[in-house]
């Protein structure tokens, strides 16, 4: 179970319980700011730990929130998100987003 902690406007602690050394800080400012981003979005993301425990992170700029999901089995028009199971994954990368067409 992850304990999430909010910190400042688009920053977070996040924790696996039970999990010594599993502890994140989420800054989402510095990708803000440097996108510009304003109005309704969120931004998703793979957490870098701890192995074995990782989950997709979304944060939400409509209430200033961050959650945890284990996958994302939404389609995005052309993209689809893709999760190796990370218990008995061996090799990197074990999270992308696909995309079929032309970029």
């Amino acid at each position: 179970m992850k304990r999430i902690e909010k910190i400042a406007k688009a920053k977070f602690s996040v924790t696996t319980e039970g999990v010594l050394n599993s502890n994140l800080l989420l800054d989402f400012n510095p990708l803000i700011d440097e996108f510009k981003l304003s109005g309704d979005f969120y931004l998703i993301h793979w957490q870098a730990r701890p192995k074995g425990y990782r989950q997709y992170g979304i944060y939400s700029s409509k209430d200033d929130s961050y959650r945890s999901l284990d996958h994302l089995p939404t389609r995005y028009g052309g993209f689809s998100l893709l999760q190796l199971d990370d218990l008995t994954a061996t090799t990197i990368p074990s999270a992308a987003i696909g995309f079929r067409g032309h970029l």
